[in-house]
């Protein structure tokens, strides 16, 4: 059978065609199958275009979707997403059976590329409560005129705890490599092929090592704290920080002040625990609290934990398939990576509160987008 039959085969008879159909059966009396083969059509076509009640379908122009349809369309997905609140998926079906749109899905999926608006997967970030949406407002109101100064040279520490996991071979590398990457430019279709497919970043992998739980901190453009504090971390080791890491770093960096500022996150465990407060009142260090579950106010998190890894990584590229390092050769050189971070970028980072500060105040506590050639990029 010729590829024009299986295309015909597709398309819906017409009204012109249905005469032709019923002509050559009534007046020139052809069977079904010669009828066939004279329209290119198979003959189950035939048989419905010879029904008497058989009614052709309407050829014309296409529904359009109008300004006003979009503007309707635009609306209801925003109100549709709200209402789901990520727990179950918003359809364009279910978003043109909302407004009554008749014309195509193909249609308005092409409208609604004209305004950049796709299905995208969901961005990952945490679960706020309306508490922490109103603390989080409160924070921006009070800070967000405070230049970038005031969090380059008044603030002494920011800091906070981060695993690392210890990769010591080249299969570990690898999986530690493809945990950065964030996607590839394929053709459509080509998703599976090599090079496009790695494992999901909720698999457990065993590296062979124990992780590292380091204790950094930044400020006044450089990496004051770097400290493995151990495998636990509790009152105690957090009081023993304080002590002795956090206080001997600020007095290096201002040996005549005596009263210190330090930025940290709501860690009940360590940072809030009584010991830790102890500790603090004893080395004067007043602490600026971030709000809870902001890691997008930590300068640690949107930047100095990130550019550490990337750094690691760059370097591993470079390695030979054979090398192998020890746990205590990793956690070395992860120090003098972040070590070797050059006071300009770590001043940009800090400063970049400023910035962060003003998009949460004009998100009034909720999620921000922390992109932009105005921010800090990663």
């Amino acid at each position: 059978m010729s590829v024009r039959k299986q295309v015909l085969k597709r398309v819906p008879l017409g009204s012109r065609e249905v005469q032709i159909i019923r002509r050559l059966k009534k007046v020139i009396k052809l069977p079904v199958t010669k009828i066939a083969l004279a329209v290119q059509r198979n003959k189950s076509s035939v048989y419905k275009a010879l029904r008497p009640s058989f009614t052709p379908a309407k050829r014309g122009p296409k529904n359009k979707v109008t300004q006003k349809d979009m503007r309707f369309l635009v609306r209801a997905v925003r109100a549709m997403v709200k209402k789901a609140a990520a727990r179950y998926e918003v359809t364009l079906a279910m978003v043109m059976r909302r407004c009554k749109i008749k014309a195509g899905a193909s249609t308005v999926r092409r409208e609604m590329a004209k305004r950049k608006i796709y299905f995208r997967k969901m961005r990952q970030k945490p679960v706020l409560t309306k508490k922490d949406v109103k603390t989080r407002f409160a924070f921006a109101k009070k800070y967000r005129k405070k230049p970038k100064s005031f969090w380059q040279k008044k603030i002494d520490l920011s800091w906070d705890l981060k695993n690392f996991a210890v990769y010591k071979n080249a299969a570990g590398r690898a999986y530690a490599a493809q945990r950065e990457v964030r996607g590839a430019y394929r053709p459509r279709g080509g998703g599976l092929g090599e090079g496009y497919v790695v494992a999901p970043k909720n698999l457990k992998y065993n590296t062979g090592a124990k992780p590292v739980r380091i204790a950094g901190g930044v400020g006044k453009g450089r990496l004051r704290v770097w400290h493995d504090v151990g495998r636990k971390w509790n009152a105690k080791v957090a009081s023993a920080v304080y002590a002795g890491p956090v206080q001997a770093a600020l007095k290096r960096a201002s040996p005549r002040k005596r009263k210190f500022d330090i930025i940290e996150d709501n860690d009940p465990s360590g940072f809030k625990s009584k010991l830790a407060e102890k500790a603090k009142r004893a080395a004067k260090i007043k602490v600026l609290c971030l709000p809870k579950r902001s890691p997008d106010l930590s300068v640690m998190d949107y930047a100095i934990w990130k550019r550490i890894i990337q750094k690691m990584r760059s370097q591993e590229r470079r390695f030979k398939k054979s090398k192998r390092e020890t746990r205590a050769q990793f956690i070395a050189r992860l120090r003098r990576t972040a070590k070797s971070l050059p006071p300009a970028f770590i001043n940009k980072a800090v400063g970049n509160m400023k910035e962060r500060c003003e998009r949460l105040y004009n998100a009034r506590g909720f999620h921000f987008e922390e992109g932009g050639k105005s921010l800090f990029v990663h």
